[in-house]
C-alpha cells in the first residue's frame, strides 16, 4: 500500500516537473532590421600650430636683439640678430684677399706672355715657361676660392639676422640680447596661430571609419557655454603603438575660427563612426549578457527559442549592430525576443505577446 502511494506521488512530481519545464512562455519580439548605423566616439585632442617651430641660430656670435615672448610678428619680421661686426670685418678681409689675387693674376699673365715671347727666340727655357704657367693657374684658383669664401661670408651675414618664416606669435625665448651662442643653438619658439590643427589618438579598431575630409566637432570650455568649431581631417596615420593600440589623426580648424583657440589647448573631439555598409540592427533589449558571452534569442517559425551567440558592434541610441558568430543564422526580418527571453531554454515554445 505504501509502495503504490509512493509511486503515485513520484509520477505526479515528474508530470508537474515536465509541465513546468516545457511551459509556453510569453515573449515580446521585434524583427531584425538592416541599415547603416551612425554613432560617435568622444576622445580628447590637443591643438598645435601646423608650422610651430623652434628656431635656432645659423651662426655663432653675440646676440644683439631677441624678440620678446607674446610678440606677434609677420612673415620675414626680425626675431633675433647676431653682432655683424666680426662677419663684416671678415668680409672686408676677404675682399682685400680677392683684390690681391687679381693683382697677382695680372702680373702672372704679363710674366707668362713675356716668357712665351722669349721662348720663341730660344731666350727662355721651357721649364721657365712651365713654371710661369703653373703660377698663373694657381692664381686663378686662388681667385675662385676667394670668391667662394666671400659668398660664404655673405650667406653668414644674411643668416645672422633670424627672420620669421611665417606670421605668428613668439611663445618662448631661450636666450637674451648679449648672450654668446653657438651655431644650431635654440633662440626662440614661434607658434603658428593662424593655422591650427587638432591631433588626437583613436583606438585602432575604428581605423576603417576615418578618412581624409571627415568632419570632426571640437568643443572646450564651460559645459553650459562651450566654444565649438569644426575641423576637417587632413591626415590619418595608420601606425599604432603596441601598448596603446591607437593611431594618430590630424585635422585642420577653419582659419576664421582658429583665433578663438590656443596652441597646446586640450579639446573634446567627437569622431563620427559612420559606415558605408548596412548592418543587422536589433534593440539593445534583445542582448542577453552571460559570462560566456553575448547572445540573443531568435524565435523560429514554430515559435520555439533558438539561442544565437553574437558579436556586438557600434550602437546608436537604443539600437545596436550585431553579427552572428555562425554566419547565416540571422537574417533581416527574423523575430528576436526583446522581453521574456532571459529564462528561455533552447527549443522552448513561446507565445508571442504584443510589444508595449
Amino acid at each position: 500500500m505504501l509502495s503504490s502511494s509512493f509511486a503515485l506521488g513520484l509520477a505526479s512530481s515528474i508530470a508537474l516537473f515536465s509541465s513546468s519545464s516545457f511551459a509556453v512562455s510569453p515573449v515580446a519580439v521585434e524583427t531584425i532590421e538592416q541599415a547603416r548605423l551612425d554613432s560617435a566616439l568622444s576622445v580628447h585632442g590637443t591643438l598645435y600650430g601646423k608650422q610651430d617651430v623652434k628656431l635656432t641660430s645659423s651662426v655663432a656670435g653675440r646676440l644683439t636683439f631677441v624678440a620678446t615672448p607674446g610678440q606677434y610678428v609677420s612673415k620675414n619680421d626680425v626675431l633675433a640678430k647676431i653682432d655683424l661686426l666680426p662677419l663684416q670685418l671678415n668680409k672686408a678681409k676677404q675682399e682685400v684677399m680677392l683684390e690681391r689675387a687679381k693683382i697677382n693674376l695680372t702680373f702672372q699673365k704679363q710674366e707668362l706672355a713675356r716668357l712665351n715671347r722669349l721662348a720663341k727666340t730660344n731666350s727662355a727655357a721651357a721649364t721657365q715657361v712651365d713654371q710661369a704657367q703653373n703660377l698663373h693657374d694657381l692664381t686663378l684658383t686662388d681667385i675662385k676660392l676667394a670668391e667662394i669664401e666671400l659668398k660664404v661670408i655673405e650667406d653668414q651675414l644674411s643668416r645672422a639676422i633670424l627672420k620669421a618664416p611665417f606670421s605668428g606669435v613668439v611663445s618662448e625665448r631661450f636666450e637674451r640680447a648679449g648672450s654668446e651662442i653657438n651655431r644650431a643653438q635654440p633662440v626662440v619658439s614661434l607658434v603658428d596661430i593662424n593655422n591650427l590643427e587638432v591631433r588626437l589618438y583613436v583606438p585602432v579598431k575604428y581605423l576603417k571609419y576615418l578618412s581624409l575630409g571627415n568632419e570632426l566637432q571640437l568643443s572646450s570650455g564651460q559645459l553650459d557655454d562651450p566654444q565649438q568649431a569644426l575641423a576637417i581631417v587632413t591626415a590619418v596615420i595608420p601606425a599604432t603603438d603596441p601598448r596603446a593600440q591607437s593611431f594618430e589623426v590630424r585635422a585642420d580648424i577653419a582659419t576664421d575660427e582658429a583665433q578663438s583657440w590656443a596652441s597646446g589647448q586640450l579639446v573634446d573631439v567627437v569622431v563620427p563612426l559612420s559606415s558605408n555598409t548596412e548592418e543587422l540592427i536589433v534593440s539593445r533589449d534583445a542582448l542577453i549578457l552571460r559570462q560566456q558571452g553575448v547572445h540573443i534569442v531568435k524565435i523560429q517559425d514554430d515559435n520555439t527559442a533558438l539561442h544565437v551567440p553574437v558579436i556586438v558592434g557600434k550602437g546608436q541610441g537604443n539600437k545596436v549592430a550585431i553579427r552572428a558568430k555562425d554566419l547565416g543564422i540571422l537574417n533581416v526580418g527574423d523575430r528576436i525576443a526583446i522581453r521574456g527571453a532571459e529564462t528561455l531554454a533552447q527549443g522552448q515554445e513561446v507565445e508571442i505577446q504584443p510589444a508595449l
